[in-house]
């Protein structure tokens, strides 16, 4: 999806536009461990369920996030603009929770083409302030462990982390780094998707529609599948940051990202910015402290 945001638009709803702000914080307050780090290009990869969303982290600053959708595409199409032999990246970092052929494929593509190990991140227990709340750590999403780490490096703070893309996310973390878990419901078109595929009724109106923003509610069937979908994402979003608050005390910070952010972000009550790299800041903070 293109964004047609205007500069003065991205730039109050993204605090990481224009100079990494989230990097940039941590390696001021967290000095990289590795000599090494500020000369490196670094590729830094998220993988998603759709979507394979890159950059390249030269020093502290991070390359506008690029993605490409690889669901049920060819690996040699998906590939064709991450895996070039001009590019001479030190290290790859992925997060990946696309499945184990994705790890295998992107493992291959990344020593024929660099000659360099892929490093998959798996959450661990702790890293630095933050405790991952998790049963089993490694069991929480890369994806979202990644996004919470992202956040925290800005706001070092209460906060919650909506991932809007295929599922829906929300992880949240007090104001001592303690990760309280998270929810995760279908995505605004997995929701569609299942009315389309999983009803008789609903899914013959749906085609038989003619989509209209008119009214308060739909006024046709899947006017109202699609704008339920954005809106029940939405409340889930915002009832997890009620109940954070009541539970807690603090009010949490809100940041929204994933492919879906925007329209997630246009239904809610509770205030947010929209980070679209989230993820791929946080992997390019494990990467200054792990160099």
């Amino acid at each position: 999806m293109m964004d047609t945001r205007t500069e003065s638009d991205r730039s109050r709803r993204d605090p990481s536009h224009g100079d990494n702000a989230i990097l940039s914080r941590f390696v001021a307050m967290m000095p990289p461990t590795g000599p090494g780090f500020l000369n490196s290009m670094i590729l830094v990869i998220d993988v998603g369920n759709t979507r394979l969303k890159w950059g390249w982290l030269d020093g502290t600053r991070l390359s506008e996030q690029q993605a490409v959708v690889h669901r049920e595409v060819r690996p040699e199409v998906w590939s064709q603009e991450i895996f070039q032999a001009v590019h001479h990246p030190q290290r790859v970092l992925i997060s990946n929770v696309a499945g184990d052929a994705m790890a295998t494929t992107l493992n291959e593509l990344t020593h024929s083409t660099y000659g360099v190990t892929p490093e998959f991140i798996i959450p661990t227990r702790s890293f630095h302030e933050l405790t991952n709340g998790y049963l089993n750590p490694a069991l929480l999403g890369p994806d979202r462990w990644l996004a919470v780490i992202g956040a925290w490096s800005l706001a070092h703070t209460s906060l919650c982390v909506v991932d809007a893309g295929t599922a829906v996310k929300v992880d949240s973390v007090n104001a001592h780094g303690q990760h309280l878990g998270g929810l995760i419901v279908p995505g605004i078109h997995l929701m569609r998707e299942s009315l389309l595929t999983k009803t008789g009724g609903v899914a013959h109106a749906m085609t038989n529609s003619t989509p209209s923003m008119a009214g308060i509610l739909a006024d046709n069937t899947i006017s109202a599948v699609s704008r339920g979908a954005v809106v029940a994402a939405a409340a889930m979003a915002d009832r997890a940051a009620q109940l954070v608050e009541q539970s807690t005390g603090e009010h949490p910070q809100l940041f929204i990202t994933g492919g879906d952010a925007a329209l997630i972000f246009e239904s809610m009550q509770t205030c947010g910015v929209i980070v679209p790299d989230l993820v791929l800041q946080g992997i390019a903070v494990i990467a200054a402290q792990t160099a």
